[in-house]
């Protein structure tokens, strides 16, 4: 069996539905493929942040926010620090409940998707133009003859592996090591927590709340997945002990994440990469599922597009800021991961909590205790005021943006 479409979606993630959806509402006959016979068991810590609600091509439904976050705990183990406001509010999700959501979206939008259904090989033109996609699904093959592709299919991306343009080192992709865990007896229930030390090499542990009694308790590397395990019992049964000692594990969240890029270009030919496959998400978080969205609707509408509708100017647009201070984040981050131990923890907790780059060149040089009083002395004076006020700053900027 042949199919033919304007616009094949690899990947049913936020990415991928959010892509399909666009598409098809732009009268493009649009397939997507999923790997997966249904959509489970996501492996997700299930955190967003409120503040890029007005970026969204549509509104979440209510019934899809699980639980409110107040604002985000920051530790080191002795040193703490509460930010609230804005910038630090979210909510929870179910990723299953939401994931299937987005795809029934863009189902309804018109899009064709097929489950179970992976892309096994491609043909290649001399002029870089995939023409021809073999796909597998129900142990059949079958050919899909597509004029653009929007390949959303995740970390290490299948799609670039078959172009021959993914170039990945160990220090590309994130591991997290995480469970969702019941009884747990939450310190700030509706807080998220982040933790820093040598049980997250070059990265952080987490506690985000699901319920007064539910979390997703995780830890996270970019040094590679050895120990992860060994590292999450370190930070369960020391580090958060008294929240956790009668917690039982249900649900395995672990997974990946992409920190550096894998891919030379967005853009190869007529493949567009979005989501995960082109790294899209904000460092030090690693943020990736409402900035899927927006960008796979983004990749969505210029797909089909007859005009001279760019792609990747319409990302910078929209969110060239936030992707410009996530790329010098990381920098930061890889740059002063030799400093001792307790200053490091410090310093990332400074940078978490404030994203203030230029900040962080200046306490590099400082002492212990001087990096301790200057952080806690900022918490107190970013309050809930000065992040609403810049926030408003902000979303005037985004309204200029929105044109759908």
């Amino acid at each position: 069996m042949t199919l033919e479409c304007d616009v094949l979606v690899v990947g049913g993630g936020p990415a991928g539905s959010s892509a399909a959806r666009a598409a098809a509402k732009k009268g493009a006959k649009t397939i997507l493929i999923e790997k997966q016979k249904r959509i489970t068991n996501v492996p997700c810590a299930e955190g967003i942040g409120s503040y890029l609600f007005p970026l969204l091509p549509f509104k979440i439904p209510k019934n899809q926010l699980l639980w409110k976050i107040d604002g985000i705990a920051f530790s080191d183990g002795e040193t703490e620090i509460i930010q609230h406001g804005t910038f630090y509010r979210g909510w929870s999700i179910e990723r299953e409940k939401f994931d299937n959501w987005l795809l029934n979206e863009a189902k309804n939008s018109g899009a064709q998707v097929l489950m179970n259904t992976e892309c096994i090989n491609l043909k290649l033109s001399k002029e870089k133009i995939v023409n021809q996609i073999e796909i597998k699904q129900k142990k059949k093959t079958h050919i899909i003859q597509p004029k653009k592709i929007i390949a959303a299919d995740g970390v290490e991306s299948n799609i670039a592996r078959n172009l021959g343009i993914l170039q990945k080192t160990e220090e590309s992709v994130g591991h997290v090591y995480s469970w969702e865990m019941k009884n747990v007896d939450i310190k700030y229930p509706h807080y998220e927590q982040m933790y820093f030390g040598d049980f997250a090499p070059r990265a952080y542990a987490y506690v985000f709340p699901k319920s007064s009694t539910n979390a997703n308790i995780g830890v996270g590397s970019t040094k590679g997945e050895k120990k992860l395990e060994n590292y999450f019992e370190e930070f369960v049964e020391g580090i958060i002990h008294p929240q956790t000692k009668n917690a039982v594990k249900t649900v395995n969240r672990s997974g990946k994440a992409p920190i550096k890029n894998m891919i030379p270009e967005t853009i190869y030919g007529n493949v567009i990469f979005t989501g995960d496959a082109a790294n899209q998400n904000f460092k030090p978080y690693v943020e990736g599922i409402l900035p899927s969205i927006i960008c796979g609707d983004i990749a969505g509408k210029a797909a089909p597009s007859k005009d001279n509708c760019s792609y990747e100017d319409l990302i910078k647009t929209k969110l060239g800021k936030q992707f410009k201070q996530s790329n010098k984040i990381l920098e930061k981050m890889y740059d002063y991961d030799k400093l001792p131990k307790k200053k490091k923890n410090l310093i990332n907790m400074y940078l978490f909590a404030f994203m203030d780059i230029d900040k962080i060149e200046e306490l590099k040089s400082k002492d212990i205790d001087t990096i301790k009083s200057e952080l806690l002395s900022k918490s107190r004076h970013v309050n809930s005021f000065i992040t609403m006020f810049q926030y408003f700053i902000w979303y005037a900027k985004v309204l200029t943006t929105r044109r759908d």
